[in-house]
């Protein structure tokens, strides 16, 4: 079965047992919010990327499938939030309303709200030995919290001002899109009980870091040169050919090196890398 087909055949089993399970029914409009954004079409590529990761690492996928469902709830949340209008003000995702032109901010924010909660309660349902569960749910909220995403949002704000710098830029990018990317190598890590100061610990967050930054940097491209003073895009600082010039000079070594470490059972996790980096080379033919 198709990796996607099947994560969405996951994510909806997952998320009944939250919406209307053994300890009672959400309210409906809640539930209604709260499946619009996670079944809007997407790529799924954060829990593709940590299924992928952990099958590389030797773990089977239903030790894994929890951790996957977790990622993409937060991933849905943080999307819901950063369309509101006190934050992005976007009035569309992915070519339809946002989640609070359709039900409005109360609802939406609630349902962001929910999504958090729902995210850790899935993580806990991993069937591996407490101590390595603790220790991915601390790689996963790291990613989330003022240290993560949500720091990322917090600062993104300092963008506005005219001293921003690309090193600024930069930060936020590692921290409101990185982090999930890295969450997505590191917790599948963490399960297989791999040090982060060993060789191979070292060779997967980089790995992590990377990508984060090239599908971003992607994503800026895709969006074209920002018309307004906002400092939020790397083309306010790099032409594209420097910017797609700078991601491949970080993702490409990072791939070789896990490529020199796992051989053969890293091919599929390098086919999603460089499905990232056509994204990239696309953004700007």
């Amino acid at each position: 079965m198709d990796l996607q087909i099947e994560l969405e055949k996951e994510l909806d089993s997952e998320l009944e047992k939250h919406l209307s399970g053994k300890a009672g029914h959400s309210p409906k409009i809640l539930s209604d919010s709260i499946r619009y954004s996670i079944f809007t079409p997407g790529k799924r590529i954060r829990p593709r990327l940590l299924l992928t990761t952990g099958k590389m690492l030797g773990l089977k996928k239903e030790s894994l499938i929890p951790a996957a469902a977790a990622l993409e709830f937060i991933h849905c949340f943080t999307l819901i939030h950063d369309d509101l209008p006190c934050m992005d003000d976007d009035d569309m995702r992915r070519g339809q309303p946002s989640n609070h032109k359709k039900f409005g901010e109360d609802v939406a924010l609630l349902a962001g709200d929910a999504l958090q909660a729902i995210a850790v309660d899935a993580f806990l349902n991993t069937p591996l030995p407490a101590d390595v569960v603790l220790e991915g749910l601390r790689k996963f909220q790291d990613a989330v919290g003022p240290r993560g995403v949500i720091g990322g949002q917090a600062a993104e704000s300092g963008l506005l001002q005219p001293e921003a710098t690309l090193s600024d830029l930069q930060w936020v990018h590692a921290q409101k899109t990185g982090a999930l990317f890295l969450a997505s190598i590191l917790v599948p890590a963490a399960f297989a009980r791999i040090e982060e100061a060993s060789e191979r610990g070292q060779a997967l967050a980089a790995f992590g870091k990377s990508l984060g930054n090239a599908f971003q940097v992607a994503d800026d491209l895709e969006d074209g040169i920002p018309t307004d003073t906002a400092k939020t895009s790397v083309l306010a600082y790099l032409s594209p050919e420097e910017a797609i010039r700078s991601s491949s000079a970080k993702l490409t070594p990072a791939m070789e090196k896990i490529s020199a470490l796992w051989g053969n059972q890293s091919r599929e996790l390098i086919l999603l890398a460089e499905e990232v980096l056509k994204k990239l080379r696309r953004a700007h033919p």
